[in-house]
């Protein structure tokens, strides 16, 4: 039996975690994490997107029309993107704001963003800035952290 070694913290914003319920999609999430063994082996979206993968999710979907741009994991209108490694501008500047276009055209309920704890994009540095940029992120967004 594998122990879980790697720490998980969340945070929700504008009800997203009551949208993954109402879903009952936040127990697939959950159970995607718990594949997790570690963060730095760097494996973290193979291993998320094949568990997903396997209970239905799509993976590198395209959503945006006219782009080519690919989605981590999409199922009944919860977008997943995983940012285990990479910089805090692509998170909160790419993620969030195709999130935003998708939740206005009614696309997207929630986005599940998940980030490192310990590395850029640091879970504590993307909760600030979705608290900073509250006036203009309308989309629901659950911020998963691993470390």
């Amino acid at each position: 039996m594998v122990t879980r070694m790697v720490e998980v913290r969340t945070h929700s914003y504008r009800g997203a975690d009551d949208v993954l319920r109402e879903k009952e999609l936040l127990l697939e999430i959950e159970e995607a994490l718990q594949k997790v063994e570690s963060v730095k082996s760097g494996t973290t979206p193979k291993v998320l997107q094949g568990f997903l993968a396997g209970k239905g999710w799509d993976i590198e979907k395209v959503l945006l029309k006219g782009t080519h741009y690919r989605h981590d994991a999409y199922k009944k209108g919860i977008l997943i993107e995983i940012d285990a490694r990479g910089s805090l501008i692509d998170a909160v500047h790419r993620n969030f704001l195709r999130a935003q276009v998708l939740h206005i055209e009614k696309k997207v309920d929630v986005l599940v963003q998940i980030t490192d704890l310990e590395r850029e994009p640091k879970f504590d540095n993307i909760k600030r800035d979705i608290e900073l940029y509250k006036s203009v992120l309308t989309v629901p967004i659950y911020l998963i952290g691993l470390g």
